[in-house]
């Protein structure tokens, strides 16, 4: 049986893609280990997704920006280095936030729901792939249960931990930060006046971003053994270490969510196509979470791919040739080279305690912090306030 796409994976930058192909003719495949309630239903893990305003007018375009139940703006950033008390701050002249907040369950949701609706996607759950295979037409998708699917274009949208991925040759280059991520909901006395934090103390980072007034997402990336000894403390101990780490400048925090923790690998794919095969989404590239914009690029290169196939399709070309998903691979790398290798650079810097890298810190800071230029280059980064293509 021959499927013209076939997506392996059902996360949130495998549905972009399928929501982006909505009004194509396009009959889509998308292939999920998990059952549909993962999907429809998913657990709140306490990650929460910082959107940039090119990722909110997508999904605006999508329809789906209000379907939302929590959008919570950032409308300020400040970045601390060690014990300063001086920040490098960052905002939006015109007014408008810098960027959004969402849950990351909520996005997930939001985004299955649109796409179960749609008549030219088709999804099998609770289905193991044992290989897949090159054949003349494309890629053989040999199930667990001994059925197989053929396709024109297969698309590996499995995680920065693709199978897919290594079973198509595609190498990847893995970074393992050797730190563990802990994220949590804090409540707290005093209105954070919708300011993310981000301060890289000495031995760990923190981050404080803005959900409701009095509620905050509260992020500490630190190496895994102190991760664990953190994790292991009771609840009112973590919230005392939180509010000492952070000065106390929200007064008197207190745990609202379970505690979850995630180690930190990055990952990019060498290629992110290939004839008859694309990479999209953490399977193309895996991102450190500092910057925010691991999602945002995912959701960028999964509506850059559905162009591309539209195109070809419109204009009567293989939509799986080389030629096409080229231009695919050539905006997606260029858009994530530099944010990649950036941030794993701006990572290892303010992670790095030695007395040269301190001093490193401190005067890559101060020289932001003084150069109108430089400050507004990295927020109009940060807020990615270009158009839709």
């Amino acid at each position: 049986m021959t499927h013209e796409l076939i997506i392996i994976g059902a996360g949130p930058c495998a549905l972009a893609l399928a929501k982006s192909l909505a009004d194509s003719p396009f009959q889509i495949t998308i292939i999920e280990q998990a059952d549909e309630n993962h999907c429809a239903n998913p657990d709140y893990d306490g990650r929460d997704i910082a959107l940039t305003h090119h990722s909110k007018a997508l999904l605006q375009q999508f329809n789906l920006w209000h379907e939302l139940e929590h959008i919570y703006p950032i409308e300020q950033a400040k970045v601390f280095n060690g014990q300063s008390v001086k920040s490098l701050d960052f905002w939006q002249h015109s007014g408008s936030a810098l960027g959004y907040l969402v849950s990351n369950h909520d996005l997930r949701a939001t985004l299955y729901h649109s796409v179960c609706m749609q008549d030219n996607v088709q999804f099998m759950w609770q289905t193991r792939i044992s290989q897949v295979e090159k054949v003349a037409t494309g890629y053989r998708v040999l199930l667990a249960n001994g059925h197989s699917l053929t396709t024109p274009l297969l698309i590996a949208a499995d995680s920065r931990f693709s199978n897919t991925r290594r079973q198509l040759g595609i190498a990847s280059q893995v970074t393992d930060f050797a730190r563990t991520a802990i994220v949590a909901r804090m409540s707290h006395d005093l209105t954070h006046q919708k300011i993310a934090y981000e301060c890289f103390l000495y031995g760990f980072t923190l981050a404080v971003l803005p959900l409701s007034e009095h509620e905050s997402s509260v992020v500490i990336t630190a190496d895994s053994d102190q991760a664990q000894q953190l994790i292991a403390l009771d609840e009112h101990a973590y919230a005392q270490f939180v509010m000492t780490a952070f000065g106390h400048q929200l007064g008197k925090m207190a745990l609202c969510s379970q505690r979850f923790s995630y180690p930190l690998v990055g990952v990019l794919a060498k290629q992110f196509s290939k004839e008859h095969v694309a990479l999209i989404g953490d399977a193309a590239v895996g991102m450190h979470p500092v910057t925010a914009h691991g999602f945002n690029l995912g959701l960028k290169g999964a509506h850059k791919l559905a162009q591309c196939l539209c195109k070809a399709e419109q204009s009567g070309q293989p939509y799986w040739s080389t030629t096409v998903l080229n231009e695919y691979e050539r905006y997606h790398q260029r858009e994530v080279k530099i944010m990649y290798y950036g941030t794993n650079g701006l990572v290892h810097l303010f992670t790095n305690d030695s007395p040269p890298a301190k001093l490193i810190r401190n005067w890559v800071l101060n020289v932001s912090r003084h150069c109108p230029p430089i400050r507004k280059a990295i927020t109009a980064k940060l807020a990615q306030k270009t158009r839709v293509f």
